[in-house]
């Protein structure tokens, strides 16, 4: 009796799961516009954020269900409804990023899974220009020493920029 009651509560804990998920295949397809999906914006110094708002509407017959948004980057947070669009009614995607981790060109894509016809994802790109601060720039070298000495954390004496190599024999060494 015990091994029934088992074998049920594995059977319908498994059977619950089964309609949890979103069934994309048999929702009614509609039409999703965004404004302005792609964007360029204009350089910001690097560890700022920013923060983005697309407005996009349905233009369909039927109710707009967005199921997920995905960023082509984990620095990227998004915040879309988790409510359906009526017909010819509007929403908004709303998108921060943080630059703390870029620099230079960066060009990103985020991915809207909703009941769109044709099975096609909406997509949203857009690019800008991460600068460093003009105040102070460490460069190459600086950054690289001071990775060294908290990499070696003073377990090698001497001066770090004595940069040199060892031939196979080891006898001799250049400098």
């Amino acid at each position: 009796m015990k091994n029934i009651f088992w074998l049920l509560l594995i059977v319908l804990l498994s059977s619950s799961c089964e309609f949890r998920k979103p069934d994309i295949e048999n929702v009614e397809k509609t039409k999703m516009e965004i404004v302005d999906p792609e964007r360029s914006y204009y350089p910001i110094i690097r560890g700022s954020e920013l923060t983005a708002s697309y407005k996009f509407y349905n233009r369909g017959n039927e109710p707009l269900i967005i199921y997920d948004v995905q960023a082509s980057c984990g620095c990227i947070e998004v915040e879309f409804p988790s409510s359906s669009i009526g017909k010819d009614d509007f929403g908004f995607i709303n998108i921060d990023y943080d630059s703390a981790k870029n620099i230079g060109y960066v060009e990103f894509y985020i991915t809207i899974v909703a009941n769109t016809e044709k099975d096609v994802f909406s997509t949203i790109k857009f690019d800008l220009t991460v600068v460093t601060s003009p105040h102070y720039t460490q460069d190459y070298e600086e950054i690289y020493l001071d990775r060294r000495k908290k990499k070696l954390a003073g377990e090698v004496d001497g001066d770090l920029t004595e940069q040199g190599y060892m031939t196979p024999d080891e006898t001799k060494t250049v400098r």
